[in-house]
């Protein structure tokens, strides 16, 4: 006899009551139905309306024809979609339904548990790198293809230091060996052009991120985040800032890039190579101040000097070329523009009370550019001019002073003549604004 299955499931799944009616049908037939199905292959069906009436309930019936699945119902039409055909199916329904269930706690669990937990160290490291540690050196050198020899030198121009075998590099680390390696295989670059690219870019993204690294862990001190908070407040905020910290780096690079492009070309067609006007912003009483304040005061101070130099000498048109905490050094492309930016660079201190009196010496004359800094006899002559001022005065060479001769907006004034050490005797002026 064919035996009937319970009415609640079958009525659910004959209505494609969604995956709780399925699971339910299907829990039913894995006790009952399967049985019925394997018993009737002559033809024995069972009423899934549970009412013992197969002629006149018109709901679907299962049933099984010498191990062959079909469906059917007394009034002849198709089985409703999404209602399993045999025991098999409905147990693979069931299946499904559970493993989908126990994988969406598992995800709400590990959600829950993590903003419990900690970030530590390690997935701090892991976020900022791109990944996790997994190679060694020789296993990174393999998958690029480049040999031990050359990659450590590119390693050793970007600043990394030498960690032997220890599997401290990620994918990120072939992808970077793979494009360094690439620029003399492609014959258009030398083995040291790609090492000085190499250093180019470690020595200035160090010193960025050593300034940022700075200024977030001040940040954390001043909201009185302990040590070991760190890595999670850095961890948390890292996934939130790192992608567009990275846009804007290479932004900030194109256009430093296309400004540096724009003046080499200025010099070449106005055939004026090498010359540049070089000045030197000194703080006064610098040495003396550092042993009055605090640490805290002192990196205040220099942090404000710093910023109010940086956004003086953009400001003016001219390039901030290195800091060196009680002292700037900058550049501009023409004597003008350098007289300009030294003036502002006066008054602009000036209105800053935290910051003592500048002493400030100009040159102009030829320069020799190599990585991002500038060299040379003008150089030097501006460092020492620096030394000759007085506290809140500027003090030109005489090349300088003579290309400024017919510009009325400045005024100079000689300060008679002076030996300069290693370079001898010279006449300098002051440099003031027209009034």
């Amino acid at each position: 006899m064919a035996r009937r299955v319970p009415g609640d499931g079958g009525r659910k799944a004959a209505r494609g009551g969604g995956t709780a009616g399925r699971a339910e049908s299907a829990q039913t037939a894995a006790s009952g139905t399967a049985a019925s199905g394997a018993a009737g292959s002559n033809g024995a069906s069972s009423n899934a309306g549970g009412s013992g009436n197969t002629g006149t309930s018109g709901n679907s019936v299962v049933s099984s024809t010498s191990g062959t699945s079909s469906t059917s119902s007394n009034s002849g039409t198709a089985t409703p979609p999404g209602l399993p055909a045999t025991a098999g199916e409905v147990a693979r329904a069931l299946i499904q339904a559970q493993v989908q269930t126990q994988a969406e706690a598992r995800a709400q669990n590990h959600a829950r548990s993590r903003s419990k937990r900690k970030a530590n160290g390690d997935e701090l490291e892991a976020l900022l790198l791109g990944g996790v540690p997994r190679h060694t050196a020789y296993e990174v050198c393999k998958a690029a293809g480049i040999p031990y020899d050359e990659a450590r030198r590119y390693w050793r121009a970007m600043g990394f230091a030498d960690v032997g075998q220890a599997r401290a590099f990620t994918d990120a680390d072939v992808d970077a060996l793979l494009r360094l390696g690439g620029m003399p295989r492609s014959g258009l670059f030398t083995e040291d052009f790609a090492v000085q690219v190499a250093r180019s870019m470690g020595q200035t993204t160090a010193r960025l991120a050593e300034w940022q690294v700075d200024v977030l862990f001040d940040a954390f001190d001043t909201a009185g985040v302990g040590s070991e908070e760190m890595a999670e407040f850095g961890y948390r905020i890292g996934r939130r800032v790192l992608p567009e910290l990275e846009e804007l780096l290479v932004y900030v690079w194109r256009r430093q890039l296309a400004a540096a492009a724009g003046r080499v070309r200025q010099q070449l067609q106005e055939h004026a190579e090498g010359l540049q006007a070089v000045g030197f912003a000194d703080l006064v009483s610098f040495t003396r101040l550092s042993r009055q304040l605090s640490e805290e005061e002192l990196a205040r101070l220099v942090s404000v000097f710093e910023a109010n130099a940086a956004d003086t000498v953009a400001y003016g048109g001219g390039r901030l070329i290195k800091t060196l905490g009680d002292e700037i050094m900058f550049a501009a492309d023409s004597p003008a523009r350098a007289a300009r930016i030294a003036l502002d660079l006066l008054a602009s201190m000036r209105r800053t009370e935290a910051v003592p009196e500048l002493r400030i010496g100009v040159a102009y004359g030829h320069v020799v550019q190599r990585n991002g800094d500038i060299y040379g006899t003008t150089v030097n002559l501006a460092a020492r001019l620096t030394s000759l001022a007085e506290p809140d005065q500027i003090v030109v060479d005489p090349e300088l002073a003579k290309a400024l001769a017919s510009d009325s907006d400045f005024a100079l004034e000689a300060i008679g003549t002076r030996m300069v050490r290693g370079l001898g005797e010279i006449e300098p002026s002051a440099l003031t604004a027209a009034e």
